[in-house]
């Protein structure tokens, strides 16, 4: 008898800490189409009477899994989105019309993967009406392996979003982009929704909310419900009724995820809360931005200031720079809301980097507010089609001019989305017309040579250039720069690796001493220039790999530091044997 009972007591305090219904269900193992055949809209839920509506022009079947499912869960078909012929379902959707009537506290859950060329986010919205959506958060997959793995696991809670709870008209919406190539996609499977039924313990509350801070942080938990038990784990576990009970604030000094629920007498277990608290590691220039890893999540906040030089509607995209480099924002979420004009000046610029199509991009993890300032001069070098070519790295994103330059086999009127070929006595390079809301668009294509400021990018292994409006054009360029710096200014070096030499550029405003020195990466002297410039413009020396003795130095990481009065600056290097 006592078996008995213990055994109802341990199924009672099971069902207790798991309180939530599986309110709809999808495992797409019935109904899958055959070999590139579309899904059949609407797909509907295996459990609740959920649909899934989408647009894309192509969502096949491909081989599911198990991990998310329901206890006996085959493993059958997934939902796979792809990119479509030019990528066209880049921004396109899928959504799930759940009801939320007599249920509070959802949570959204899949598994998903991606192949190499496919969706790298998924931007999750909600809609509280039917037709209006709000985006709760954009999730970045690019990671994410193509395998079914089980880390890979989107999780979303909708807890304490106003008018979800019992709501007949609550739909969840993902959209997709990112991908580059028509084939490239992502699969789902067993699609995930629990609630609670209205009437549980209510939602544990933190204090300071989560978000990116720049100090340690004393968290508090509190909940609502008279005589309620919090329960709370730092490790990204779920909590129980036997985790640690919260007692006192929680001290978090490094990017920390803290899960917590509620417990009162007589009621069901709160759903479980998720708060992430992230620590931003400072950068002070987007020189140094562009030596961090690219893709691993760390946080970056730029202490000193960047420039606008370029924005478009297209995802919220923006180009910054300050004195040694630039780098591309691109912001598909709107977390920038400050409205910002060209040349204003921005600090405290917040986010993560990745690599799409070997551009590095930024994306914004909180907005900067109002500008530092407005109308700063921005150095923009004058240079050649073979410098870019030969290190788009160091050019990326920043504004460039090129002199005595046409276009090859070109004629008519400019067209959006199209590669067109600029000339130079030093090479050819791509004229790509990316920005789909400028000015010259519809305009004839100069004839002739003339002088051109463009913004460089990279696509893959390609580098190409674009102007941002039609007054970037000019006649042949004079000795006059363009919004000439008041300092000297470290360019860069290229080739960048190289072998056997580098060429490293600089620039002075007047005739002045140069001092520039070469070490490595124990901080040793390996080589030292010293120069007097004859003029104001930009100068070079070349470097062959060997020290001051004239002897070669090894492969390796080397740094080239500029000192010119009270300006100096330091650029990194790689020598390649």
């Amino acid at each position: 008898m006592k078996t008995i009972i213990l055994i109802i007591a341990t199924m009672l305090a099971i069902l207790c800490a798991n309180a939530q219904t599986l309110v709809y269900y999808w495992n797409f193992n019935t109904g899958a189409p055959g070999t590139d055949q579309n899904w059949t809209q609407p797909i509907q839920a295996t459990t609740g009477n959920g649909q899934i509506n989408f647009t894309f022009t192509e969502a096949y079947s491909f081989t599911g899994t198990t991990i998310n499912g329901v206890t006996g869960e085959s493993n059958g078909g997934s939902f796979a989105p792809r990119g479509g012929l030019d990528m066209v379902n880049n921004g396109a959707f899928f959504t799930m019309n759940v009801p939320t009537t007599g249920f509070e506290n959802l949570v959204l859950t899949y598994p998903t993967r991606r192949t190499s060329t496919g969706f790298t986010t998924h931007e999750i919205q909600y809609s509280t009406d039917g037709s209006n959506f709000v985006t709760r958060q954009t999730v970045d997959i690019s990671g994410y392996e193509n395998n079914w793995v089980s880390t890979q696991l989107v999780t979303m809670s909708f807890a304490g979003v106003q008018g979800s709870d019992n709501n007949a008209n609550f739909k969840i919406r993902i959209i997709l982009t990112g991908a580059s190539s028509a084939v490239g996609n992502n699969r789902f499977d067993n699609i995930q929704i629990v609630a609670s039924t209205q009437g549980a313990t209510a939602l544990p509350v933190f204090t300071p909310p989560a978000g990116i801070y720049s100090a340690p942080q004393n968290v508090t938990i509190t909940c609502p419900t008279p005589g309620a038990v919090i329960y709370y784990t730092t490790n990204g576990t779920n909590p129980t009724l036997s985790s640690p009970q919260y007692t006192a604030p929680i001290l978090v000094s490094t990017t920390t995820t803290i899960k917590a629920m509620a417990k009162a007498p007589q009621l069901d277990p709160s759903q479980i809360v998720t708060a992430v608290y992230s620590f931003a590691q400072p950068i002070s220039n987007l020189s140094q931005l562009r030596a961090q890893t690219p893709g691993d999540g760390t946080i970056f906040q730029i202490t000193g200031q960047v420039v606008l030089t370029f924005k478009q509607n297209f995802r919220g995209q923006k180009y910054v720079q300050d004195n040694g480099a630039g780098v591309l924002i691109d912001d598909p979420s709107g977390i920038i809301t400050t409205t910002y004009a060209l040349y204003d000046g921005i600090t405290g610029l917040t986010g993560t980097i990745a690599r799409y199509n070997n551009m590095l991009q930024f994306t914004p993890a909180s907005n900067p507010g109002a500008p530092a300032s407005t109308g700063n001069p921005v150095y923009i070098p004058m240079v050649t089609i073979a410098q870019i070519n030969a290190n788009i790295e160091m050019y990326q994103a920043r504004l460039v001019k090129i002199d005595h330059v046409h276009f090859v086999g070109a004629s008519g009127a400019f067209a959006n989305g199209q590669n067109y070929y600029l000339e130079d006595a030093s090479g050819t390079i791509v004229f790509r017309t990316s920005f789909y809301d400028v000015d010259y668009i519809g305009q004839n294509i100069p004839t002739g040579n003339f002088s051109v400021v463009v913004l460089a990018n990279q696509f893959n292994q390609t580098p190409q250039v674009t102007a941002r409006m039609l007054s970037d054009w000019g006649g042949v360029a004079n000795d006059d720069e363009v919004l000439t710096p008041a300092s000297t200014r470290l360019i860069g070096n290229y080739p960048n690796p190289f072998n056997p030499s580098t060429t490293i550029e600089f620039y002075t405003a007047k005739a002045e001493p140069v001092e520039i020195v070469i070490f490595n990466q124990r901080g040793q002297t390996v080589k030292t220039f010293s120069m007097q410039t004859s003029a104001k413009g930009n100068h070079s020396v070349q470097w062959n790999g060997t020290d001051d003795r004239g002897l070669s130095v090894s492969s390796g990481v080397y740094y080239f530091h500029l000192k010119s009065g009270s300006y100096s600056s330091t650029k990194k290097m790689v020598l390649m044997k």
